[in-house]
């Protein structure tokens, strides 16, 4: 369905989009705990390679690869790879972009490099509290505002798909609702401190500005990974589980 001036807003455990002629329901779901640990042993892995002086190479629980949609292309289905975090729930949102912030500041009367211990210890510390992240949904900065932006201007709806190393090789697909914050709200303004505390280290290419960013809203979870011998299956729906 191509939607028109699509809004978005959170009712209880669903969230809903809104168009002038109905709207969509969508159940929201937590992360199942095999991806959840997964994502945190990844980025505390990124932490230790960078403490240990380590340049990362890959950062496959960060940059998964994102599908939008757009019914008036030809070929409707665009991709492209997207850095991912996780998010505080909001009770905690303030204290860790307090944190961040304070960081920074001291931060910028140093030399970049000497900064790094306490920039990692600020950045670790959402991820040694699991307690304190939402499981339900994925924070993202917008960059670009190229065809990505486009698409879920028009419909919110967004597939996320992770595919991890070697032997194992994890994989999780994503689908879910979009929503698109500013700068001044909290979780931006966290998802945006979070970036600022590694961009000018040499793994990341520094950009002019981050004009938006989104709440992505996690409805389905499938695992596409090949260790189980069969195709890809749902692990997360409500009402299934």
């Amino acid at each position: 369905m191509l939607l028109e001036a699509a809004t978005l807003c959170k009712n209880g455990d669903n969230v809903v989009i809104g168009v002038d002629t109905g709207g969509s329901t969508y159940p929201v779901v937590e992360m199942t705990e095999d991806m959840f640990s997964w994502q945190l042993r990844s980025r505390q892995d990124i932490f230790m390679k960078l403490t240990q002086g380590q340049r990362p190479t890959d950062f496959h629980a960060h940059l998964p690869v994102v599908a939008t949609f757009n019914a008036e292309l030809p070929f409707p289905i665009h991709t492209a790879t997207k850095g991912t975090g996780l998010l505080p729930r909001d009770e905690f949102l303030e204290e860790y972009i307090a944190a961040a912030a304070q960081c920074l500041e001291d931060a910028k009367d140093q030399p970049w490099e000497q900064s790094q211990a306490s920039r990692i210890a600020v950045a670790q510390r959402l991820y040694e509290n699991p307690e304190h992240i939402d499981r339900r949904t994925l924070g993202l900065v917008e960059i670009f505002q190229g065809q990505t932006f486009r698409n879920l201007e028009r419909n919110p709806v967004m597939t996320v798909h992770y595919t991890g190393p070697g032997p194992e090789y994890p994989s999780y697909q994503l689908n879910g609702v979009v929503e698109q914050i500013c700068p001044g709200d909290t979780r931006f303004d966290f998802l945006y401190r979070m970036r600022m505390l590694f961009e000018y280290n040499a793994f990341h290419i520094q950009q002019p500005e981050y004009p938006s960013g989104y709440v992505f809203w996690i409805c389905e979870i499938f695992d596409k990974s090949p260790r189980h011998g069969r195709a890809g299956h749902k692990i997360s729906r409500r009402g299934d589980q």
